[in-house]
Formats: structure tokens, C-alpha cells, sequence
């Protein structure tokens, strides 16, 4: 019996040890994914800008703000070290697909619970894209699209109370960054979405269309591709389709001609036919086979003629080839490689080639012109990425159009789109093996052109070639389209996407000029914008064009100025008829605006943000007016010329100095086409119009909700109930009130929040709509916070970096507010969004100091008068490592301060006592599972209950605890792989949370459940980046910040009372013949009184189910039903998940656990568990071979230790086949019927053996070759056992012997190898040794030596050695050789020979060998007498020869 105790514990053991092996197993999978984050974040490519000012950042040609970087980090995937983008447009088709209406209590999940937009109707966001409506003959409506998302229309722009209203018939995420009409058909829009000069910030998804007038949209060209796979870049491939399963060719594309079609255009397809003569260097006598087919053209000339590339590609084009494949041609030289080739032309000629070539490898060609000379062979051809690209991660798809026009050609229209990939470090990966990701393919740069919106042609704009720079066959990224009055289409440059590296003064590709050709079918390089500093030529940057109404071409753009030494990237702008640019001859520059503002230098009227915000417009219909943008607007009324005096006037001003006030940052104005007097003018700040051509300029942003919040919060419902106050800000635009009071009253919607570039905002609006908002800090708006204590009003505001961090004061009634400076001097810290959490019990607020620190600022909500300039008593929490991402403060615990902070690299830690720093305690409460970036971190009921949700992409993103944070469980069920922001639980059904992702709310009913389902609460507000969530005490209303549409308000409510159900054992183990018994607790809500059946689902068969105080009762309260189950003895051993759901009228609320049944007979072989010394595996006759306790079906080892003796002998000698395995068996401990089965496997080649049983003893099997062997024995009384042996039989070696003579001595060294012992000969002396290396003493002349290892077969070594400082020649006389030994050590020795009338016949250097012996032919000689003459540096010698 205790053997089979100890055996029981074996088990037990085993299973432990499975266990903790596949833990570990898990937890290093979790290990390698978390350094791999780690060391991504590392390398993340804003590591050295996310904590620059606005300033450097500038200088740096970066977007002014860090946010994008910051979040760019924070949502990567962890492992490939990148945000997953393409996921958002994916998820969001999936989920237009899978709209419905639902009535519940969630907010934005039905009609009647939609979100309600909250403005500010006052406050706008960045707005590039604007157009008048040419259906509306009263020249009132414009359209106009947020960069951040969101398309809206005005239809009284004239009306300073006008409001704009959203579209809803086009995604809210979209960016419009263009948009315009068809001519033909004025119903018909276009919008271009994305801006790929910005840094990839304003990811669009493509061109998209309205045929209503813009109402309605669909998307007609780019975007993401329908493969939704990501490819890393590879040099391209040719695929044959005829002969079917053939491999793919990789070719390598010329360095002349048009490039190859791409994604999303058709890839080039056709039969290939052999070139005849095949190396085309002569016209081809096989025209008419050629003509519309792909020709294949072997490299080099069939006469040796000097052909170049030109030629071979010319003669196909002339015979009517659709493009050109070269495949490469051994040489003959030594150096010659079959390597893909860059095949090049003279630059001059480069314009006569119009079809695409390609260059392949000898190999692939040589099997391609075998399949032709075969049959009918067919391929298709399609640029994938250009050399540069490879190793680079491509997104599928177009996902940036920075222009759109359309050309009215008659009775048809004509579209053209400039598209750009966004190659930004912004969207790059950090892994060394995915050093950036492009999002759209690797060469999606040029114009596209469709006259039906369905096919697409493509017009490369070619750079010209730059050998110094290395450039050849690149293509530039278009960025302004222009049509002049002559019809023909015109299009500008910006710096390459590879350049943008924070002022990389290597960009190319700017500042070039395009018009295409009257057909729109190419393009031809007009003019191009450069500076030579230094003595070396820079290009432009971001370069946009117009067309004046007498057309005269205006260029604006971005060029290296010199000031000093130094350089700066300055604006410029030109001035020309089209035959001045053309010609290079008369192009005027232009005096630039001088902006009032002291600020702002009169070289950089866009104060160093050029690539950002940047725009020239003119009057069509006086030559004389243009308008241009930098930082505020301006208007010449001289076409831009100068007469005596600046010929720009400021019509804007930020704060209304200098012109009418704008908000800063110009980006576009849109100039009426029927009547020139109104324009709008786009800006950071939204639309402004002008009714007289920029005399006046008001706001026009009303309900223009594009504001992009970083955060929201909202005050209790109690707190300025009956209260007045005026409240210190400013009010942009709708009010046109600046810098002042303003009186609020008696309001219960109090909120604001932190806003990109409009500082932070506070509203008191109790409608449900929009309403202003006064910014009360400017700057970029970060922490937000109200006092969450009705009886001390006060409002936390801070800017970027806490450059201001105040506490702003509304306890006066009937007063005013005042602001208390908690930094005062020592802000500008920590992040440029920094996170931070409100102690309202104690007066404290938490923001993060630095990646690993808190600071906390104290003793200022008193708000004495003589603390107001700051600081507030402070002190600093370390320890947090990985850089801080949220945190939150317990409302549970008043007394003391309970804080929760998550990092960026998944860490979770609870602070108690934060309060107090000496009495303090931290806690790691996270999970092993947590990968990524913490977003949001939240109590629930009590402070065990915890929510935790994720940033990234690519992970769990969402996780609660019920017990503090021992145990974690993932509620991500069904939810998409997008990042997530910001979770709450409704205070009305724990059942019920909400979380604010990059789409949008989104809502599940069954939090519960081990994989809840998750919906989009879509009805009022969709696809939206959700940055905060804020829920308000005293009536259960969520208020939600927007990055593009502002602030929205919604209520959790109960339209129905209901029942939750709740498991508090998740898993219940119950024997099977034998009953257990679990609890389900159930609470009731908004007055619950029904009756409540409950049942059971996924129970084993058989099992009795007794229900306590019954299956179906009326709850009105709550309380606990008791379930027991009795299960059959004759269920297997297994874990069941169950369903225990209360059903009621229509609806049931479910809850979910585990039913663990096990058996005490596990394997039914009819001995209990206990007893039976295999538990899991039936065998009912207990054999026990070795008594060990384990039975021996189920023993790893059942044979006794010792039974086994295996031997082996080596072969005598190499392929003397004398090899030897011989087995003996130990019979005393085994029963006497056991017979043993033995099988021999692998061994030399050629070996077989059929297995045999063993009836000798011992066992041998001779006669074998060296080798390894596999030995295996088998028991016929144990089903399926095994035991294997290796054995390995060797052969002896051949010996080997390295001699080398010791310097300045007589003695010679022998490495010996491959034997025992060794015996030497030496002339007439004999050694033995069994040492490797052995010193010999030489003898005086000619040394003979001989080495023999233990046998003869493993062979002799034989060497002759000359020890003297003479030389000798033997034979001699000599017929046909004689060996020269030479005396001495030196390596270098020259020979002479000379007849015997002393001419010299020839002369040779020779290094010399360890024996010091040189080989001299004398056959060719004549017979008589011969000198050889020896020289070295000490021997100097000559012996006489006679030739035979």
C-alpha cells in the first residue's frame, strides 16, 4: 500500500509539473512580448522629440504639438512596434455592416438614448478642406471638413447667427483635407481625406463621392485595400499565369522610362515572345509577334558590339512591345555575377523610351525562354515597392489625397487626385527587422486620373535625374493641383515621405513644378525651386501653386534662405507668365507679407510652420487680388508686386491687432466663383468669412463642433445649483467678446476640458444642444478636473506640460473667479498631456512630474489670498517604473488618499496613504497578463472592483478584479482590435459599462459574462477618437471628449427594473455520484418585482437539480438562490461550463461557472482511485514489473534499472567491417516468460536488420560498418513499450603529422594526430611516444623520417628534411628533376640558372617549404653542364648541374 501511496504521488507530481511547465510556457510567451515593448519603446522614433517646446519643435519641422507622438507610443502594437491604423477602417466597414437599432439604458445605444452634442458651438478645430456650393444661387452655403473628422455644412454663411449642421452621410473620422465639384454635374463632389505632408497625422481613407449634392457619400478610389494584409517590401516579382505553378521571377526595374503599374491600378499582363535577334540590338525582324506583348531580350550583344540598354528597350517599343523584360548574360569575365542589374540610359535620351523594362537574373531568364520556346507563355508584371522600399512594412491601401480637381473636357469631366504614402517616421515601426511601415503601398506618390471615378490611370511626376544625389526613376509626392485658363492641368511638389526626419536637410523631391499634357496622359517637369548654400544645392520644401486671372502662375513655397551663416526654411514666392517659367527667363520673387505682430519676423510671415500652414488663392476675376496664409492672413491688390511699399496687407490678426480677428494658422480660403466679394478662410480655429474680399473677416463657427478635446470633466449636479459667478476667459468668435467676465447662472451642465490649440474650456448649459464656451488658459488645454465637493467650487486647469497649472476659484457667489497658481515658476514638466487625479476629500492634486513620478500639490484648496502666485506645498511619489499613463483617486476611502497609477509598459500600482508621504505604502496589483499600455484605470462599487483598459493594438485590451487585483479576468470578448481610451461602469447595472475607443462609445449588457459582447453606441455620435469619459454624481450623466467633434452628453438610465445575476465561485468540483451545492446572488433594480424562473444550461446528462427556496419565484429585493446538483456516477471526469439564467416576461439576466467533475474510479477499470497504481489509465490486472508502486501501462520506466548491459566494439581498422554491439540481459529480476524483441535502425547506408527475438544471452551482432546505430528492445507483455539505445561504432583515423622547424635551433616540432601511440624513425634512431606533439633532434644534412601510428592502416607519414647551411642537389646528374635542398631558415630564396658559358637562362622566387627541398625541371635542357645559383639572406650559394 505505501508503494502505491508514493505512486499516487508521482502522479501528483507529474501533474504539477505539467502544469507549472505550461504556466511557464504562458508567462514566457507574456515575457518575450513585454521586452519586446520594451525595448520598442525604446527605439520609438519620438524619443528625442515628444518633450520639446513648441519652439524646437518648429525648428525641427515637426507638427507643433507632441500629442500624435505621444499616442503614436502609447497604442502600438507591443511586438511590432507600430499602431495597427488600417485596423480602424476595417472595423469600421464591419460595423456599417452590422448597424441595428436597440431601445436600452446605455447612452447612444437607441434613438432615445442618443448622445447629445454639447459644443462649444464657439470653438473650432483645424479646417483645411472648404467649398461654396455651386448649386446654391444665392451664394450662402459652404461646405467645410475638420481635419480631425467630420464634414458640415452652412447654409447662410452670410448670417453671423448662421450654423453649421453635420453631415451624416460620410464617416465622422474622415479628415477632408480637399474638396471640390464637377462642372458637368454640380451635384457631383469630390473630398479628398488624408494629408501625407503633416507627418501622417490626418489619416484619410482615400476619395470619396456625393452624387446629391453632398449629402450622401461613397468612397470611389484608395483607401484601404481590400486585401487587409500588410507585406513587407521585396524586390518585385514577376508572375507567370500560363504555364500554370510556376515561380515567381524577380526582376528589378530600369532606371528610365515610366514605372510599372501599382496598386490600385491593374497590374500590366500580356504574352511574352522572345526578341529576334534575341539580343534586339538591331531592328527586329519579328515586329509583328511583338507588337502589344511583353518582349524578352537577352543582356550583352550576339557580336560583341557595344549595345547599350537604350537600344534593346528602343527596338521593342518600335516593334510595339508593351514593355520590356533583359535578363542577364555571363560574360566571361572572372567577376562576373548573376545579379539583378539597374539597367541605366544617357540622361538626354531617357525621353524617348515610354514603355517600362525590366532587368532579371541569367537563371530565371534562361527558364523563361525555355518555357516560351515551349509554349504560349503569359505573366503579369506590377511594381510592388521601389529598391529603396524593401524591408519596409507596406499597409495596403491610399490613405492620403492631398488635392483634388476635376477638368471640364466638353461633355465629360476629367478627375484628378494627388496622392501621397505617408513613409512618416510617425507611422514608423522600432523593430530592426520592420524599420518603418508605409501606410499605402511603396510608390502609391502620384496623380491619378479617372473620368468615371471607377477606372484609374496613373501620371508619375518624375524627378529629374541627380547622379550626385543618386536619383534615378523616382517618382515625387504631388501636393497642390491647379488648372489654368488654357485647360491644362498643373500640379506642385512636397519633399519626398522618407525625408520627413525632423528637419532632415537630405529631403528631395520639393519645389517642383509639373504640367501636364493636353490630354492629361503625362507630365513634363516645368520648373523647379532649389538653393545652392554651401556649395551645394538643396531643394524646396511644401510648394503650393495658383493661377491668376490673367493666368500668370504664383508659387509659394518653403526654401533655404540664407540669414548670416546660417540657413532657415523660409517662404518664398514667384511670379511669371507660363513661358517665363517654361523658359527660366523673367520670373519675378515676390516682397512677403509683413506680419504686425512682433512676434512673427517679416522673413517668416508662417513664423517657422510652412510645412503645416501654408496657402496662396487668387481672384479670378481681377489679376490683381491675391490672398496668402502663414500664421494670419494677407491681401495684395497689386497681384503681389511691389509699388514703392509692401504690397501685402494684414487682413488677420489672432488677437485682432493688426486685422480683423482670426484664430491663427492659416490653411486655405475659398474664394466665391459667382461672386469673388465672400471668401472663407480655414484655420486652427475653423471658418471665418468675409463678405468684401478680407476688408472684414467675422467667425463663422457656430455649431462648427471640430474642437479636439484631451480632456473633459464635469462639475456635481448641486454645485452651482442657485450660484452666480463671472467667470474670467475669452470667447472666440460666435460672441465676438475677448478677455473678459462673463456672467453664468444657477446651472447643473457645468463642464469643460482640456482642447488642441484652444486652450481649456468651461460651459454652463443646461440645454440639450450646443452652447460658447469661454477658454480660460489658452495654449494646448491638459488636466481637467472640478471639485467633486459640492460646498468648495473649484476647477482644476492646466496647459501643455503644465506650463500653467491652476486651481480656479468659483466659491464667491455673486463675485467673480480668481485663479490660484499651484507651480507657480517650477512648471513645464512631465509630458505634453500630462495625466493627473483629484483628491476633492483632501485637497490634493496628483500629476505626473516625470515618466517614473507624481508630484502632489497640497494646502491650496483654502484658497488663501496670500498663496494665490504659487507654489503650493508639494512633494513627489517615485517608483513607478515605465512612465505614467493614467491614475485615479478611490472615492471609497475619505480619510486617506487611495490612488491606483498605470504605466506605458502595463505596470498597475495601488498607493495607500498617498496623502502622506512618510507613512505611504506602493503595491504592484497588476496582472502577469497585462501587455502594453495602461489608458484608464477605475474603481467600481468598492475598491475591489477594478477596471483597466489598454491603449494598443495587438492585445487584451480590457480587464477587471473582484478582489483587489489577486486575481484579473480579460472581458475583451468580442471587441475589435482598436485602442481603447476610457471605461465606466453604469452605477445603475454592473452589467453595463462603456468605453471610449479611436471608434467611438462602445457598450456591453453582459460585463459578467466571461466573454461579454460588445456594440457600438452609435446613435447621436460614431467613429470618433473618445480621449475621456467623465460621470457625474447625483444623475448618472456621462460626459465624453472628442479629438475632432467636440464635447457630447448622455445619461445611464434604467427604462425597465430588471434582476443581475451574479456567481461568487467560478468553479465548483463535484465527484461524480456524489452531490455539491453553489450559490448564485441576485439584485434587483429600479424597483424589480417579478417572478423569475430560473434554469440551467450545459449540465452533464443525468444530473439531479434541486433549486432552493425554488426554480421559479417572485424577487422584489435581494438576495441568494442555493442550487444543489447530484451527478450520475457514471459521468466523466470533466469540466462542464454552465449557464444559470433567471428568466422573466421577455428578458432573462444570465451569469456563467464552472462545473469540475471527477471520479474516484478516473479510468473505470473498477479499482478505485486510491487503490489502483495507474489512476488514469484502465488496467484491471495492476501488473507492476519493476514493483516501483506504477503500473506498468502507465510507467515511463516498468523495466527493473540494471536489466540492460549494451557494449560496443570499433572497427581494427577503416572498412574492416569488425564492428561489434553485443546486449546482455539480467533475467534474475524479471518472470520467465518475458521474452524481449530487438530492432537495430539508421546506421551506415545500405544496412538493414530485421528484428528478432533474443534467445541467447548474451546477444551479439558482429561484422558491422562504422556508424550510428539505433538499438531498440520491445517486451511482448507490455503493450507499446520501448527502450532505445545509441550506439555509436567508429573507425580508426589516418594519422596525421604537422611538422615546423623551431627557430634558431636544429630541432624539428610534430603535431601527431589520430592515434595512441606513435612510433618515429629518423634516419637510424627509433621513439615510441603517446604524446601529440614530440620535439625531434635533427641531424646535420639530409634527415629521413618516418611516423606509424598503432596500426599500419591508419598509414605512414613520410617527410625528408635538409638541416644545413649548404645546399644539394640529388640526382646529379639528373635526367628529368633533381631536388635542391637549401640550407638555412629563410622563407624567401631566389634561384638563378645559368648555361656553362654564364648566361643567365632563368630566375625564381620561391617560398620556401619545412623541408627545404625545391623541385628543379631539367628536361627541357640540353645535355652538358648548368649553375644554379642560390640567394637568400644567409645563404648565398652555387652548385654545378649536369643534364644527361
Amino acid at each position: 500500500m505505501k508503494s502505491i501511496k508514493s505512486k499516487h504521488l508521482i502522479i501528483a507530481l507529474s501533474i504539477m509539473i505539467m502544469c507549472l511547465f505550461v504556466f511557464q510556457n504562458q508567462n514566457g510567451e507574456y515575457d518575450f512580448k513585454k521586452k519586446m515593448h520594451i525595448e520598442n519603446l525604446k527605439k520609438s522614433p519620438y524619443a528625442k522629440f515628444k518633450n520639446l517646446s513648441k519652439k524646437e519643435r518648429k525648428e525641427l519641422e515637426l507638427p507643433p504639438n507632441a500629442y500624435n507622438d505621444e499616442l503614436w507610443e502609447l497604442t502600438m502594437d507591443p511586438v511590432l512596434g507600430r499602431p495597427l491604423i488600417e485596423n480602424l477602417f476595417r472595423v469600421q466597414e464591419q460595423q456599417e455592416v452590422q448597424r441595428s437599432i436597440r431601445k436600452e439604458g446605455v447612452p447612444g445605444e437607441s434613438p432615445e438614448m442618443a448622445w447629445i452634442q454639447k459644443g462649444p458651438n464657439n470653438i473650432s478645430g483645424r479646417t483645411k478642406g472648404v467649398l461654396w456650393d455651386p448649386n446654391d444661387n444665392l451664394n450662402q452655403r459652404v461646405f467645410a471638413g475638420g481635419v480631425s473628422g467630420g464634414l458640415f455644412v452652412n447654409d447662410e454663411i452670410g448670417n453671423p447667427s448662421s450654423s453649421w449642421r453635420m453631415i451624416s452621410g460620410i464617416p465622422k473620422n474622415l479628415p477632408v483635407s480637399s474638396i471640390t465639384y464637377d462642372p458637368n454635374d454640380t451635384k457631383v463632389f469630390y473630398a479628398g481625406t488624408g494629408e501625407s505632408y503633416t507627418g501622417g497625422d490626418a489619416i484619410g481613407n482615400g476619395l470619396w463621392r456625393s452624387t446629391d449634392g453632398g449629402l450622401t457619400w461613397e468612397n470611389i478610389f484608395g483607401g484601404r485595400s481590400d486585401s487587409e494584409q500588410s507585406f513587407k517590401g521585396s524586390y518585385n516579382t514577376i508572375e507567370i499565369t500560363l504555364p500554370e505553378n510556376q515561380e515567381p521571377i524577380l526582376f528589378r526595374q530600369s532606371n528610365f522610362g515610366p514605372n510599372l503599374p501599382e496598386t490600385p491600378l491593374p497590374r500590366l499582363s500580356s504574352d511574352i515572345v522572345l526578341a529576334n535577334p534575341i539580343d534586339a540590338c538591331t531592328t527586329l525582324s519579328n515586329s509583328a509577334d511583338v507588337k502589344d506583348k511583353i518582349l524578352l531580350i537577352e543582356d550583352g550583344s550576339l557580336n560583341n558590339s557595344n549595345c547599350e540598354y537604350l537600344t534593346k528597350v528602343l527596338e521593342g517599343q518600335n516593334a510595339g512591345a508593351k514593355a520590356v523584360i533583359v535578363y542577364n548574360k555571363d560574360n566571361g569575365q572572372p567577376n562576373w555575377t548573376d545579379d539583378l542589374i539597374a539597367m541605366s540610359a544617357p540622361g538626354s535620351q531617357v525621353e524617348q523610351i515610354n514603355i517600362p523594362s525590366v532587368f532579371i537574373r541569367k537563371v530565371d531568364g534562361e527558364k523563361l525562354k525555355s518555357l516560351i520556346e515551349t509554349g504560349k507563355t503569359t505573366a503579369e508584371l506590377a511594381r510592388r515597392s521601389t529598391l529603396q522600399d524593401v524591408g519596409q512594412r507596406f499597409i495596403p491601401g491610399m490613405f492620403f489625397i492631398n488635392d483634388v480637381v476635376v477638368r471640364d473636357v466638353g461633355d465629360s469631366s476629367e478627375i484628378y487626385v494627388a496622392a501621397g504614402a505617408a513613409r512618416w517616421y510617425r507611422i514608423r515601426g522600432t523593430r530592426q527587422d520592420d524599420q518603418e511601415t508605409v501606410l499605402g503601398t511603396g510608390s502609391t506618390d502620384g496623380i491619378y486620373k479617372s473620368t468615371d471615378g471607377v477606372n484609374w490611370s496613373k501620371i508619375d511626376l518624375f524627378h529629374p535625374i541627380d547622379e550626385i544625389n543618386k536619383i534615378h526613376n523616382q517618382t515625387v509626392v504631388p501636393m497642390d493641383l491647379e488648372i489654368d485658363n488654357d485647360n491644362r492641368v498643373w500640379a506642385s511638389s512636397t519633399f519626398t515621405a522618407d525625408a520627413f526626419e525632423g528637419g532632415n536637410v537630405d529631403a528631395f523631391g520639393g519645389g517642383k513644378i509639373y504640367r501636364l499634357s493636353e490630354d492629361g496622359e503625362s507630365s513634363t517637369l516645368v520648373y523647379e525651386i532649389d538653393t545652392n548654400f554651401n556649395n551645394r544645392l538643396y531643394p524646396a520644401r511644401r510648394t503650393e501653386i495658383e493661377f491668376t486671372a490673367d493666368n500668370k502662375l504664383l508659387i509659394l513655397t518653403r526654401q533655404l534662405t540664407r540669414n548670416g551663416n546660417r540657413g532657415y526654411w523660409w517662404p518664398r514666392i514667384y511670379k511669371g507668365s507660363i513661358q517665363d517659367f517654361i523658359s527660366d527667363l523673367n520670373v519675378t520673387e515676390l516682397t512677403l507679407p509683413n506680419d504686425g505682430d512682433d512676434g512673427i519676423n517679416s522673413f517668416d510671415y508662417t513664423r517657422g510652420q510652412g510645412y503645416y500652414n501654408l496657402y496662396i488663392e487668387a481672384d479670378q476675376t481681377d489679376s490683381n487680388i491675391v490672398y496668402t496664409g502663414g500664421i494670419n492672413a494677407f491681401k495684395s491688390t497689386t497681384g503681389g508686386e511691389d509699388q514703392g511699399n509692401n504690397p501685402w496687407t494684414q487682413i488677420s490678426h489672432t488677437g485682432g491687432e493688426f486685422g480683423s480677428y482670426a484664430h491663427a494658422d492659416q490653411h486655405a480660403a475659398a474664394i466665391n466663383e459667382k461672386d469673388p466679394n465672400k471668401i472663407v478662410f480655414s484655420n486652427d480655429g475653423g471658418t471665418f468669412y468675409s463678405p468684401n474680399k478680407g476688408g472684414s473677416i467675422e467667425a463663422r463657427i457656430l455649431n462648427f463642433h471640430t474642437t479636439q478635446y484631451y480632456t473633459v470633466a464635469v462639475a456635481p449636479t448641486e454645485m452651482f445649483k442657485n450660484h452666480k459667478i463671472d467667470v474670467y476667459g475669452y470667447v472666440d468668435g460666435v460672441s465676438n467678446v475677448n478677455d473678459q467676465f462673463i456672467a453664468f447662472n444657477n446651472a447643473t451642465d457645468v463642464y469643460g476640458g482640456g482642447m488642441q490649440d484652444n486652450g481649456t474650456s468651461i460651459q454652463f448649459n443646461d440645454a440639450d444642444g450646443l452652447s460658447e464656451a469661454i477658454d480660460i488658459s489658452s495654449g494646448d488645454g491638459a488636466i481637467t478636473f472640478f471639485s467633486q465637493n459640492p460646498d468648495n467650487k473649484y476647477m482644476i486647469v492646466s496647459t501643455q506640460s503644465n506650463g500653467r497649472l491652476w486651481a480656479v476659484n468659483f466659491n464667491e457667489n455673486n463675485g467673480r473667479t480668481r485663479s490660484w497658481d499651484l507651480c507657480g515658476n517650477a512648471c513645464d514638466y512631465g509630458y505634453f498631456i500630462n495625466r493627473g487625479a483629484l483628491d476633492s476629500n483632501k485637497g490634493i492634486l496628483f500629476s505626473t512630474y516625470n515618466d517614473n513620478t507624481l508630484i502632489a500639490y497640497y494646502g491650496w484648496d483654502d484658497f488663501a489670498s496670500n498663496e494665490r502666485n504659487g507654489p503650493a506645498d508639494n512633494y513627489q511619489i517615485s517608483g513607478f517604473g515605465g512612465g505614467i499613463t493614467t491614475l485615479t483617486v478611490s472615492p471609497h476611502t475619505t480619510n486617506s488618499t487611495t490612488l491606483l497609477v498605470g504605466t506605458k509598459t502595463g505596470q498597475l500600482t495601488k498607493v495607500e496613504n498617498a496623502d502622506n508621504p512618510q507613512s505611504q505604502t506602493k503595491i504592484n496589483i497588476g496582472s502577469n497578463e497585462f501587455l502594453g499600455s495602461i489608458s484608464d484605470v477605475e474603481f467600481g462599487k468598492d475598491e475591489n472592483h477594478i477596471f483597466v483598459t489598454f491603449y494598443n493594438y495587438g492585445v487584451e485590451s480590457i480587464y477587471f478584479t473582484n478582489d483587489g487585483g489577486q486575481t484579473w479576468t480579460s472581458k475583451e470578448g468580442n471587441f475589435p482590435d482598436i485602442p481603447i481610451f476610457s471605461i465606466i461602469q453604469s452605477p445603475l447595472n454592473e452589467d453595463e459599462v462603456i468605453i471610449g475607443t479611436e471608434l467611438g462609445v462602445w457598450y456591453t449588457k453582459d460585463f459578467s459574462s466571461s466573454k461579454p459582447n460588445w456594440r457600438q453606441s452609435n446613435a447621436g455620435m460614431r467613429d470618433v477618437r473618445v480621449t475621456d469619459m467623465d460621470l457625474r454624481t447625483g444623475d448618472n450623466a456621462v460626459f465624453i471628449g472628442t479629438y475632432g467633434l467636440g464635447i457630447y452628453k448622455g445619461i445611464f438610465e434604467n427604462n425597465d427594473p430588471y434582476v443581475a445575476l451574479e456567481s461568487p465561485e467560478k468553479n465548483v468540483q463535484i465527484q461524480a455520484g456524489l452531490t455539491g451545492s453553489f450559490d448564485i446572488n441576485y439584485k434587483v433594480y429600479s424597483g424589480f418585482n417579478d417572478e423569475v424562473e430560473f434554469s440551467i444550461e450545459g449540465l452533464p446528462n443525468n444530473t439531479n437539480i434541486n433549486f432552493q427556496p425554488s426554480n421559479k419565484f417572485v424577487i422584489s429585493q435581494d438576495g441568494t438562490l442555493s442550487i444543489e446538483l447530484g451527478i450520475d456516477e457514471s459521468t466523466p471526469p470533466d469540466t462542464y461550463p454552465i449557464v444559470v439564467k433567471g428568466s422573466y416576461g421577455n428578458d432573462f439576466r444570465q451569469t456563467t461557472l464552472n462545473i469540475i467533475v471527477f471520479s474516484d474510479d478516473n479510468d473505470g477499470d473498477g479499482i478505485k482511485n486510491a487503490d489502483d497504481n495507474c489512476p488514469d489509465t484502465a488496467n484491471p490486472d495492476q501488473n507492476d514489473l519493476d514493483n516501483d508502486g506504477i503500473g506498468d501501462v502507465c510507467d515511463p520506466n516498468p523495466i527493473p534499472q540494471n536489466t540492460f548491459s549494451l557494449q560496443s566494439k570499433d572497427e581494427t581498422c577503416r572498412n574492416s567491417d569488425d564492428g561489434e554491439i553485443s546486449l546482455s540481459i539480467e533475467t534474475s529480476t524479471l518472470p520467465e516468460d518475458v521474452k524481449f524483441t530487438i530492432s537495430i535502425e539508421n546506421g551506415p547506408t545500405g544496412f538493414t536488420f530485421t528484428p528478432e527475438n533474443i534467445v541467447s544471452n548474451p546477444w551479439v551482432k558482429s561484422n558491422l560498418q562504422s556508424g550510428n546505430y539505433t538499438v531498440c528492445l520491445s517486451l511482448d507483455i507490455i503493450s507499446g513499450y520501448e527502450q532505445c539505445f545509441n550506439v555509436v561504432i567508429s573507425e580508426p583515423v589516418d594519422i596525421t603529422v604537422l611538422s615546423s622547424l623551431v627557430n634558431n635551433s636544429q630541432d624539428l616540432n610534430l603535431n601527431l594526430n589520430g592515434s595512441t601511440n606513435y612510433n618515429i624513425l629518423h634516419n637510424d634512431k627509433y621513439y615510441t611516444t603517446s604524446d601529440s606533439k614530440f620535439v625531434l633532434p635533427l641531424d646535420k644534412g639530409l634527415n629521413f623520417i618516418k611516423v606509424v601510428g598503432d596500426r599500419e592502416c591508419q598509414g605512414i607519414y613520410e617527410e625528408t628534411i635538409f638541416n644545413s647551411e649548404d645546399i644539394l642537389l640529388s640526382p646529379n646528374p639528373a635526367v628529368n628533376t633533381s631536388s635542391l635542398w637549401v640550407g638555412g631558415n629563410d622563407e624567401d630564396v631566389t634561384i638563378s640558372m645559368f648555361d656553362s658559358a654564364g648566361r643567365l637562362l632563368w630566375v625564381k622566387d620561391n617560398d620556401m617549404n619545412s623541408s627545404r627541398n625545391i623541385d628543379i625541371q631539367v628536361s627541357n635542357l640540353r645535355p652538358g653542364l648548368y649553375y644554379l645559383k642560390v640567394d637568400s639572406e644567409t645563404v648565398k650559394k652555387t652548385a654545378k648541374l649536369i643534364k644527361k
